[in-house]
């Protein structure tokens, strides 16, 4: 593969754990390390996330924060109210309840370019919980906790989407102003609104009619920064079947994209979208990717086996379709793997996002037929492979993200509107990791010791658009052959029903390379970082070196900002 007002400063991530500790997670016992061609990966049942994992974000290297609704979680808060929101330790394999006191059904969340993590809507309260359609939630990852900043959203938010922008604040879009099955419009909410303000004072809302156009498929809208050189503010906003590119500085829509063929790809009939990997050597060249959906809003109706690719910033450019690796998905979600590859996984073969109608042996299942194997999606060959089967059905309400070490966390899964055990398709708390085949290669994997002289995931590294930056790795000798390297940075994300806000994968170039006679097996790298925050969010990021196939021991935690 070819490779402000800013109300609190939160710059430290958390601790990895020394290399000499044991690894609970540790590869499943498998053949002997191989070629990762001739095997299919592993699933592994590690812990319980506590909560349900309805939102998931990497809040450090060995740290998960989870996002629940109102429900009643057996994991319990110190007041021995049931906690909304979780931090999961990879180290342990634990869940320790976080200070949610307002509902957070369906809202959403992003990065600011500060390292802060903002996440922002929900739902009504009742006599424990506090509304939360109107609150904006701060994550502070040196504390560890949540900060509410309660009615200072200026309108409802359910269903909306979030994302970071290239000057580090964060925009939130459209939604409803209740909660819907399919939106309409006495509850659309066609706006936006940016956070922290552009020009101080309270938040306001401004108009955006395209959402309303696309009724009522039109919550959670797909929304990602198109890379340029110019370092404008320029957007691909998607919902139903329709995109535009929409230049954010200017308020205008800049280009309207061509209907992309198959079914509806927004909530109820979840699709879900990726901008495929970003290389300095195709000058950043964008090409979004959107897969999975539904034609019909019918319990039965199969799910949309397509997926299109644009080019985003080509003329007249048309869809390129294909069969989504020949299986049907709605509501699956898209992850990158530290080689570039797209990692499909969870949803439903039939069906539509939502909660069961009905209960006990005559419940009614909206979403059916569950999909339990991954495909992985080689980007440049355009080629979809079926990798091992997990056992555990993750539809509604089910999460995906990368790991710093390579492997792939998941959760959740939750087609009812309260917590419901021992029925068919239960409140899931358990957490698996999936290890994709390039963890089981033979080619060994790099150890990053160092970046700018600084230990590795102690704390956030704080580094530049443009800058070259220095890397000091070990790799163990593979038969005398020095190791091929390549680099690149990945923003992580923030995840939610389908959509992972603000996910970017950018190769990086590595400017130069050579042994380091200090040390056996150790060698001195520089590397180029992306060139504006058009290319890349600003805010946490992780820098990763892989040896042709196998991924680093770990990522590295850095903060990317723009150069003082």
């Amino acid at each position: 593969m070819n490779v402000k007002l800013v109300l609190f400063a939160f710059l430290f991530g958390g601790l990895i754990l020394l290399n000499d500790k044991t690894n609970v997670n540790a590869l499943p016992a498998l053949q002997a390390r191989q070629d990762p061609g001739s095997t299919l990966g592993a699933f592994k049942i590690v812990g319980k996330s506590g909560v349900n994992a309805m939102h998931a974000v990497l809040v450090s290297p060995r740290k998960v924060v989870f996002v629940d609704k109102l429900e009643n979680n057996a994991l319990k808060r110190p007041d021995g109210l049931s906690a909304l929101s979780s931090e999961y330790d990879l180290d342990t394999n634990t869940a320790k309840p976080l200070g949610i006191y307002t509902n957070t059904f369906c809202s959403s969340g992003s990065w600011l370019g500060n390292g802060t993590l903002v996440e922002a809507g929900g739902d009504k309260g009742d006599a424990n919980y506090r509304s939360g359609i109107q609150t904006l939630r701060l994550y502070d990852p040196s504390v560890g906790d949540w900060v509410e900043l309660e009615g200072i959203v200026p309108s409802n938010r359910w269903y909306p989407a979030m994302v970071t922008l290239p000057n580090g604040n964060v925009m939130i879009l459209g939604g409803s102003t209740a909660a819907t099955g399919v939106n309409r419009a006495e509850i659309d909410n066609p706006t936006y609104t940016i956070f922290p303000p552009p020009n101080g004072g309270p938040l306001t809302d401004t108009a955006f009619p395209f959402l309303s156009s696309l009724l009522p498929y039109n919550l959670y809208p797909m929304v990602h920064v198109i890379p340029n050189y110019e370092g404008k503010t320029q957007l691909f906003i998607f919902a139903n079947q329709n995109g535009i590119a929409y230049d954010l500085d200017t308020g205008t829509t800049i280009t309207t994209y061509p209907k992309i063929p198959g079914g509806i790809r927004s909530y109820p009939l979840t699709g879900t979208s990726i901008i495929i990997p970003l290389d300095p050597t195709d000058y950043y060249k964008p090409t979004v990717m959107i897969c999975g959906g539904n034609k019909v809003y019918e319990l039965t109706s199969p799910a949309e086996a397509s997926c299109g690719r644009l080019e985003l910033t080509t003329p007249n450019a048309a869809w390129e379709m294909d069969e989504f690796g020949g299986q049907g998905r709605v509501m699956p979600d898209a992850t990158f793997l530290v080689d570039g590859s797209i990692l499909f996984v969870n949803g439903a073969a039939t069906g539509f996002a939502g909660y069961r109608k009905g209960g006990g042996a005559n419940a009614l299942w909206v979403n059916e037929n569950p999909v339990f194997t991954p495909f992985l999606y080689d980007p440049f060959a355009k080629t979809y492979k079926t990798l091992a089967a997990s056992t555990i059905p993750r539809m509604y309400h089910s999460v995906s993200t990368l790991i710093p070490d390579g492997s792939v966390l998941i959760a959740g899964s939750n087609p009812q509107g309260s917590v419901s055990l021992n029925v068919k398709y239960s409140t899931e708390y358990r957490v698996e990791i999936f290890y994709p085949p390039y963890l089981y290669s033979s080619t060994p994997r790099p150890n990053i010791i160092s970046l700018q002289t600084s230990p590795i995931n102690e704390n956030r590294i704080p580094v530049s658009y443009g800058q070259e930056v220095t890397m000091v790795i070990q790799v163990k000798s593979d038969g005398g052959n020095q190791p091929v390297l390549k680099a690149c940075i990945i923003h992580h994300g923030f995840i939610t029903h389908s959509q992972n806000f603000s996910q970017r994968y950018v190769y990086l170039e590595i400017t130069n390379f050579w042994a380091d006679s200090s040390a056996a097996d150790q060698y001195i790298l520089t590397i180029k970082l992306p060139p504006n925050p058009t290319i890349i969010s600003p805010g946490p990021s992780y820098i990763y070196v892989f040896n042709g196939d196998a991924p680093p021991v770990s990522g590295v935690q850095v903060l990317l900002q723009q150069a003082a």
